[in-house]
């Protein structure tokens, strides 16, 4: 008995002393402690299991073999074998001399004991903090054993040691952790000093490049603290003036001296979150430096007093400089705005008045007040809002003629443009309105057309009439034709019929003749556009002028288009233009021996041409630069009234289209271009 005494002391001392234990992987060393207990107890498997976090299930951490290779892994649940587990509670060892008979380990026959042969088993629990952890497995194989009260006290010995492995394991891995942690923070902290002196440094090379002083107030000591950029900004050399409140007071300009201690005074009192003033210093040579002072509380005391104020001193003199510039140009530019001869308003991006001019308030005072602050939601149209809101985008929006209904029974020809306006970081601040109410003008235009329609159709007036009398002439030819053979009684069912449609045929062409007049000769600029073939405009213009121009003497053809394609117009309108140029060709070439006229239409893809050729001699340069102009003409006084030439372009213009003289042609030849219909109409 003494010898196993001796034994197992000298096992537990060697546990106790073998530095490789716990130099190892925790495996290894729990493997050379079931390896040693093994021999002491001479047993075959020694094993070491331990707990689920959940304490449901333990699992094998290891098990050492003497007949086998090493396992682990295998997880036995508490609910499968209650009366095992519930053992190991009670009790501090589970001694069993025969695992097949033994109340304890009865369930883990057939699971376990038959499996690896299990006969005799001592099982003693882990604890750690008092709470079970696992389990200290020593099994016999093939035969009984008896366990005596040394093996017992070995057994639990064992596992107390093994206990105190796995917390010295613990206990190595939060020193190792808090070494680690506490590195860390050292590094952290020495990163965050380094930090914080680099961007100490910064802002004090920061403040001195900007020219701003900084100071210091030790409230409870009564003592300033003034930069070296404080004194330099003032012309002063650092330290030359003593830091205290003196100097402070002394350098303020006599009329701010009371306000500014008023203003440092409530925020020292809490009355105000942070101390900010602006006022006058004097500098050295007695100039006046306007400054702007700001700081607040950064310490304070257990009750709440204050002990250190820090703050900053920026020379705002250019910036007030610049405040004044900009409030003059503000109001140079509401005096040019209002100044201006057309009816302008400038807003910003919530439609408030900046600015207007005097001819704003003249054109529209009728339809609202314009006053500056005045929101123009108040006074606008929604659709009027609509487009000031979208051009705001960066999109300009302009109509140069505009029929407006202001009420019921008035409508105004109106000439605008909205457009956006960018402020000094090029960003849109709001948009400018240009309204210009040119009903008068419109009006006036509208009666030149009209009148310079009338004139042409005036200088047609002996054609027409000689267009009319030609078939009239036949109408009478063919009645006195009617009474011969009445009077004979000789005119037959055939021949009567015959009579009949010449005449009918005559009377539409006399029909045709001054429903032309008629649609010429009447206002048409307010008609709608519709499309139209281009072929039958020139029929329709050529019924009126034809006759007249080939009873002359000269000739006119006409190239049509093949496939008739349409414009999208106003018919009456393009016929007074082509028209017009065939009045003037006509005018032009009637000297001529043999004179001719040419009206050329092409197809372009997108656009349709139309070319009016005479067999006049190109225009001389010094006429060419002035066909255009309203009221020009090289006609006889009292021929022509030089706007033709001009109210054509409008026309075609406002068509989409454009007149031209080619200069290059051969002859005296005009370009008519206009957009198809779908493109004109889209």
């Amino acid at each position: 008995m003494h010898d196993k005494f001796e034994r197992h002391h000298s096992a537990l001392s060697w546990f106790a002393k073998n530095p490789n234990i716990y130099k190892i992987s925790r495996y290894h060393g729990l493997e050379i402690l079931c390896k040693r207990i093994s021999e002491e107890l001479d047993v075959e498997r020694v094993g070491i299991w331990f707990f689920t976090i959940n304490k449901e299930a333990i699992y094998e951490e290891m098990t050492f073999a003497t007949k086998r290779p090493s396992t682990h892994g295998a997880i036995i649940k508490n609910t499968d074998f209650p009366a095992y587990f519930s053992y190991l509670e009670k009790e501090r060892v589970l001694a069993c001399e025969n695992t097949l008979t033994h109340p304890a380990t009865v369930d883990l026959v057939d699971s376990y004991m038959k499996p690896f042969n299990v006969h005799a088993l001592l099982d003693a629990p882990i604890f750690s903090d008092g709470e079970m952890i696992g389990i200290l497995c020593i099994e016999k194989e093939g035969v009984e054993k008896h366990w005596d009260n040394l093996d017992q006290n070995f057994a639990a010995s064992c596992a107390d040691f093994i206990a105190r492995l796995i917390e010295s394991e613990k206990r190595h891995t939060y020193e190792k952790e808090l070494r680690h942690r506490i590195n860390y923070l050292e590094n952290d902290l020495k990163k965050k000093l380094d930090d914080l002196n680099e961007a100490k440094l910064s802002l004090d090379l920061a403040l001195e490049g900007a020219q701003v002083g900084k100071w210091e107030w030790d409230v409870k000591e009564d003592k300033l603290s003034l930069s070296k950029t404080w004194y330099t900004k003032l012309g002063y050399f650092y330290n030359e003036l003593p830091a205290d409140f003196d100097t402070f007071s002394k350098v303020i300009h006599p009329e701010d001296v009371e306000r500014v201690l008023k203003e440092l005074d409530q925020h020292i009192k809490g009355e105000t979150i942070f101390y900010e003033c602006r006022y006058r210093m004097m500098t050295k040579e007695g100039e006046v430096q306007w400054c702007l002072d700001r700081g607040c509380i950064v310490q304070r005391s257990s009750d709440g007093s204050p002990i250190r104020v820090i703050g900053v001193n920026v020379n705002v003199t250019p910036l007030l400089k610049w405040e004044q510039s900009l409030i003059i140009s503000e109001q140079q530019l509401k005096s040019m705005i209002q100044s201006l001869p057309a009816p302008v308003a400038m807003f910003d991006r919530d439609f408030n008045y900046l600015a207007f001019s005097s001819r704003w308030v003249e054109e529209w005072r009728r339809y609202g007040v314009a006053k500056e602050g005045l929101n123009a939601r108040e006074t606008f149209r929604p659709e009027w809002i609509k487009t000031m809101r979208k051009s705001m985008e960066g999109v300009t929006y302009s109509k140069d003629e505009d029929l407006i209904e202001f009420d019921v029974d008035e409508e105004l020809w109106l000439r605008w443009t909205v457009q956006p306006w960018k402020n000094m970081n090029q960003e849109i601040g709001g948009v400018i309105v240009m309204a210009e109410n040119i009903t008068s003008r419109k009006e006036t235009e509208m009666k030149l057309t009209q009148a310079s329609k009338l004139s042409a159709l005036g200088e047609m007036a002996g054609g027409i009439a000689h267009e009319i009398n030609n078939p009239l002439s036949i109408i009478k030819g063919y009645i006195d034709l009617l009474k011969r053979h009445s009077l004979r009684n000789s005119l037959s069912p055939d021949l009567l019929n015959q009579y009949i449609d010449k005449m009918d045929g005559t009377v539409g062409r006399i029909s045709r003749i001054v429903n032309g007049m008629r649609r010429f000769s009447r206002e048409s600029s307010m008609d709608e556009k519709v499309k139209y073939s281009l072929n039958k405009i020139i029929e329709e213009t050529l019924d009126i002028c034809q006759e007249r121009i080939n009873n002359n003497g000269t000739s006119l053809s006409v190239d049509y288009l093949e496939d008739d394609p349409s414009i999208f117009c106003r018919p009456v309108e393009i016929s007074q233009v082509i028209l017009n140029l065939i009045n003037n060709s006509y005018q032009a070439t009637s000297n001529y021996p043999h004179p001719w006229i040419k009206i050329l239409m092409k197809d372009l893809g997108d656009k349709l041409e139309v070319k009016v050729a005479d067999c006049g001699e190109k225009i001389p340069p010094m006429i060419r630069q002035k066909l255009f102009q309203p009221f020009f003409t090289t006609k006889d006084i009292g021929v022509g009234t030089g706007l033709g030439l001009s109210i054509s372009r409008g026309i075609i213009e406002e068509h989409q289209g454009t007149l031209i003289y080619q200069e290059e042609a051969p002859n005296t030849t005009f370009v008519i271009t206009l957009p198809k219909y779908d493109k004109a109409s889209s």
